[in-house]
């Protein structure tokens, strides 16, 4: 007991302990924030809605994991062929190319391959016509040289082989995507099963080089010079990469944790902006009548595809000498719905209490709105209503818009229910000490509720309090809700726990 409760009782024996007790705090924000539900079929718009629900349930995956896998497709196609300027008045420096970078986390069985395969299907597609005209041209090329006349001009073209054309990218090493970028400046688009292990090597000090040219790649508009000792240099004029994989939740927390011991804020999981769990649910087999969605969904990329490749009648701005974008903005009203959205998340994020891992999430996302409004106003142009260019010219309306933002938190909540763990390292541990202590558990090996320290605590081995700092920051966040007492090297729990719930 300590100096200050004796002297009060021995002043004033009527007191009982409870009463000098304060009033024990609820454990608001020490639960893992819940998942949200994800309603594809109100945030996205026809096809991809309808697409990600059905294909969902044909395939008996989550529809987290279809609706993400069809957003990274549909930012491929896009690339940096579009381009969308979040608040021209106050930053016109602020250019956003469509690319997004989405990572899909769930157990074995929970369909993420066969997923991202369906929803890359029409980009497979579209790669194949890419295939068939570069090997017309190389073979046009190959002829012009076996039918040159002994003392023709030579020309720059005559020495090298045509570049080929090409919107994905099966192998993701710096090297290989330098090569195809240098040739196919609007962007890429990749998939990975098992992205983890690249990521996770990005962290590596000797794979500095690497990290900087993958931040590029997620920025979308930057240039990069690649030299080589055999090659040369090579120049870059644009790194636009959009790119989704998947991991198991296993070992991508145990990567978040020993990241975060020092976490850099510039490291490229927060770049994982679309970052989806998907629970396994149990199997169901779902018979569904036939329908054209796999069809229209194909087709929308294609068109949005064939769309981006001709100068669309949008305001162009200059990137730099030579290189020239069309570019949308927001309309007035979804300005001012955007701006709002805006104000709040920046002031959420300039909280003195706000983790530093939250708010590298939180200082990124006003890009991320920016870049999903306006590939949802493009797909709803071109897939909904069919309206193309006619309706509202370059500008981003308020339904994309508000889905945008709505997408966007739920994909926050998303990564901090992943990131939980590492944010608020104390969380897990407090959560679950206080629940031994309202469950009164008693053993003779480890834990006396009534009385204990710091040792009988690790004795206990409990998940999250194993680690004496981690105990002792646990120790740290109940004490300051008012619900232990220190008494030497003891701590004494708050019997007032014990007359409702607290947690």
């Amino acid at each position: 007991m300590s100096e200050p409760i004796k002297k009060l009782l021995h002043e004033a024996p009527e007191v009982q302990p409870e009463q000098v007790w304060p009033e024990p705090e609820p454990l608001d924000g020490f639960e893992v924030p819940a998942l949200p539900s994800f309603d594809a079929l109100r945030l996205l718009p026809h096809p991809l809605g309808p697409w990600a629900v059905d294909t969902a349930e044909r395939m008996n995956a989550p529809v987290e994991f279809t609706a993400t896998a069809a957003l990274v497709a549909l930012a491929g196609v896009i690339g940096n062929r579009v381009l969308v300027a979040p608040d021209p008045e106050a930053d016109p420096g602020w250019l956003e190319a469509g690319n997004l970078w989405g990572l899909l986390v769930g157990e074995p069985g929970s369909k993420k391959s066969p997923v991202m395969e369906r929803a890359f299907a029409p980009l497979h597609a579209i790669e194949a016509e890419l295939h068939r005209e570069n090997q017309r041209v190389q073979d046009e090329w190959e002829l012009d040289r076996r039918n040159r006349k002994k003392g023709d001009p030579v020309t720059e073209d005559d020495l090298h082989p045509p570049a080929e054309q090409a919107l994905m990218s099966h192998d993701i090493t710096p090297e290989k995507l330098a090569d195809l970028l240098e040739h196919n400046p609007s962007g890429l688009v990749a998939f990975q099963d098992e992205l983890l292990g690249l990521v996770a090597s990005w962290e590596r000090p000797e794979k500095s080089g690497e990290r900087q040219f993958y931040l590029k790649l997620w920025n979308g508009l930057s240039p990069h010079t690649l030299k080589r000792v055999k090659r040369g240099s090579h120049y870059l004029p644009m790194c636009t990469l959009s790119l989704i994989g998947g991991t198991q939740p296993g070992p991508l927390r145990r990567y978040i944790l020993e990241a975060a011991k020092g976490w850099n804020n510039d490291g490229l999981l927060h770049r994982f902006q679309l970052l989806a769990v998907g629970e396994l649910s149990e199997y169901r087999r779902t018979v569904r009548p036939s329908n054209t969605l796999q069809a229209d969904y194909a087709n929308l990329l294609h068109n949005l595809w064939t769309i981006t490749h001709h100068r669309l009648s949008f305001p162009q701005v200059e990137l730099r000498f030579g290189i020239t974008r069309p570019v949308m903005t927001f309309a007035p009203e979804a300005l001012e719905l955007y701006l709002q959205w805006q104000e709040q998340t920046a002031r959420e994020s300039r909280q003195a209490s706000t983790p530093t891992l939250k708010r590298s999430l939180l200082e990124k996302q006003g890009g991320l709105v920016a870049k999903l409004a306006m590939l949802l106003e493009l797909a709803e142009r071109w897939g909904g209503s069919g309206r193309g260019e006619v309706e509202g010219l370059h500008h981003i309306h308020s339904l994309s818009t508000a889905r945008a933002i709505t997408l966007a938190n739920l994909y926050r909540d998303h990564a901090l229910y992943t990131w939980w763990e590492a944010i608020r390292p104390e969380i897990q541990g407090a959560h679950a000490l206080a629940k031994r202590i309202l469950e009164r558990t008693q053993t003779k090996s480890a834990f006396n509720y009534e009385r204990f320290t710091v040792r009988d605590i690790l004795r206990g081995n409990w998940k999250g309090l194993t680690d004496p700092s981690a105990v002792e920051r646990a120790l740290g966040e109940l004490e300051a809700r008012g619900w232990l007492r220190r008494d030497g090297k003891a701590w004494i729990p708050n019997p007032r726990l014990w007359e409702g719930s607290h947690v």
